[in-house]
């Protein structure tokens, strides 16, 4: 894992961003459909962000990345952020790769970024990335009950956070 250039970008993690079955829970990404240049863009922004870091997720040394987990919303004086994560290559899911990932990402911002609290949310419909995090030592906080439309209705959004007692 480390954070995403250009160079990495590949047509499988286009194609499996526009995937149905991996987007369905990615707010933004499904409204419009990838292309290798909003990917592109996308990446760009991050790099150039001083308030995210775009991480690529590689298996075994892999050639190509199969996901991303994103830290982004950094903010030094609260010392918080939120994260995200995206395995765009489906022959990773079920493997407990989304837990390592996360709490790799997590520990570095607590560590190095001296961050306090890093959030997540997930559509309550996501039992998938509830579990996720949960394994990645996040704790459920509070819900949000019909904050965001999934598949045409109100959802309740499930928040998590990792923490820090330093300040």
């Amino acid at each position: 894992m480390r954070p995403l250039k250009l160079e990495d970008l590949h047509p499988g993690y286009v194609a499996g961003l526009n995937d149905p079955e991996v987007n369905r829970y990615l707010d933004g990404v499904k409204r419009v459909a990838q292309t290798e240049q909003s990917v592109s863009e996308f990446v760009k922004q991050n790099q150039q962000s001083e308030n995210a870091v775009l991480f690529g997720v590689w298996l075994n040394g892999a050639q190509h990345h199969c996901g991303t987990v994103r830290l982004h919303g950094i903010e030094s004086h609260h010392k918080t952020a939120h994260i995200g994560i995206c395995l765009f290559d489906k022959s990773v899911w079920g493997k407990k790769l989304g837990s390592k990932v996360i709490e790799a990402v997590t520990r570095w911002a607590l560590d190095k970024l001296k961050l306090r609290w890093i959030e997540a949310g997930a559509y309550s419909e996501n039992i998938a990335s509830q579990k996720t995090f949960l394994a990645a030592g996040y704790e459920w906080i509070y819900d949000i009950p019909d904050k965001y439309i999934f598949e045409g209705k109100p959802s309740t959004v499930k928040v998590y956070a990792a923490k820090s007692l330093a300040v």
